[in-house]
């Protein structure tokens, strides 16, 4: 039931036309859907910026406490190189005794093994385990005799004669040989062979 009805009688020029904002339903979701969308982005860009800014804090956080303990690393820095000095002293005076060891052994060796009318002037140690030993006798097969049995030690690896020399006025000969020890001699031990 209709109640009333209007009819406006003005002319076209001077009517109001009412006008009224239609929305259908998918621009009103595509307004919704951009609208949840850049109210997302907002707030992951606020959760991003807090979380860099809560970094940033810790950065300068960890920034100060490195300056404030930094005289403690220079200590450890201090300390471990004392370490590694006093390792290299511990291995200095290890080296100290065992070639201690090793002479005392050797100069037993040598001295043992002496032929009668022989007498020894020097020993030196040469670069690569080599023993240059400077000796004089007045029987020249000796200096063979005693370069035999001194190879059948332990020490030495090998042996050979670098110079003989005779003084025609004294008899005597001076005889110059290399030994090459054996570094895989036990020095802890005693030796095996030629023992007396």
């Amino acid at each position: 039931m209709i109640e009333r009805i209007e009819v406006n009688l003005l002319p076209a020029e001077y009517r109001i036309h009412s006008k009224s904002l239609r929305l259908t339903r998918d621009v009103v979701y595509s307004a919704l859907g951009l609208i949840v969308l850049f109210i997302g982005v907002a707030a992951a860009h606020v959760v991003i910026h807090s979380r860099i800014d809560q970094l940033d804090d810790e950065i300068d956080y960890l920034d100060r406490s490195l300056r404030q303990n930094a005289h403690i690393q220079r200590e450890i820095n201090s300390l471990r190189r004392d370490n590694l000095e006093i390792a290299d002293k511990i291995v200095a005076l290890e080296r100290i005794n065992v070639n201690r060891e090793k002479w005392v052994r050797l100069m037993e060796m040598f001295s043992r093994r002496l032929p009668k009318l022989t007498y020894l002037v020097s020993l030196r140690e040469e670069p690569g385990s080599r023993l240059r030993i400077e000796g004089r006798t007045y029987v020249f097969p000796e200096v063979a005799n005693y370069m035999s049995s001194l190879k059948e030690e332990d020490y030495i690896s090998s042996i050979e004669l670098s110079d003989i020399e005779i003084n025609r006025n004294s008899r005597e000969y001076r005889f110059v040989f290399v030994c090459q020890l054996d570094s895989d001699a036990m020095l802890s031990t005693a030796p095996k062979k030629g023992v007396q």
